[in-house]
């Protein structure tokens, strides 16, 4: 075995046992009323991960059923909206949500750790009420995925002297799940690569 071996293997160790103490953390909070005041999150990992997506199922939330309320008299509820509006803090490459939907998930290319994260989104209760406080959506869920492959799951909870707040408080660590490839992309690598093979064999007989 040889010393340059030994080295390479020792690097390896240290970079995954490194890997392995980064801990992922952000901090979150839904404070006020959801139309006038912004949403807040703060990269708090200890190790520079970056945050590169962030998603909110309101599905779970305990005090009733909520939407988000993106386009002004519109189902979700019959008042003024408020898309989700990025403000500051980490830059955005895209977000996925709709009028009337549960679940908002955000891409971002920048988040470092430090930095917080502010942006506008209204949610409306779709039973009629158009004033929606953080406490409300207390057992609403989220995750975060972070740039070293974990994503952060966890529940919005009640905030100690904060009565009309929520925060995240997480519930568990996993590996970033896959993102699943479409339906129809084996079939196509399978086509591609019967091409390059009958195009191999017809250059071998040439």
């Amino acid at each position: 075995m040889t010393l340059k071996y030994l080295a390479g293997a020792a690097a390896a160790m240290i970079l995954s046992t490194s890997a392995a103490q980064a801990v992922p953390m952000l901090s979150f909070v839904i404070d006020g009323n959801t139309y006038s005041d912004p949403f807040a999150i703060t990269n708090t990992s200890d190790a520079g991960e970056s945050i590169v997506a962030f998603g909110i199922n309101l599905s779970g939330a305990t005090a009733g059923d909520y939407c988000f309320d993106t386009v002004n008299y519109s189902p979700c509820n019959d008042s003024l909206a408020v898309p989700f509006t990025p403000i500051s803090g980490a830059t955005v490459s895209s977000s996925s949500t709709y009028d009337g939907s549960k679940m908002l998930d955000i891409i971002f290319s920048s988040f470092s750790s430090g930095s917080t994260f502010l942006f506008d989104i209204d949610v409306d209760n779709d039973a009629g009420s158009a004033t929606v406080y953080g406490n409300e959506l207390i057992g609403a869920t989220a995750y975060a995925d972070f740039s070293d492959g974990q994503r952060l799951l966890g529940v919005f909870a009640a905030v100690s002297g904060n009565a009309d707040a929520s925060a995240f408080t997480s519930t568990g660590l996993i590996p970033t799940p896959a993102v699943p490839l479409p339906a129809g992309f084996p079939l196509i690598l399978a086509g591609l690569g019967a091409l390059g093979f009958m195009k191999r064999r017809k250059n071998l007989n040439a």
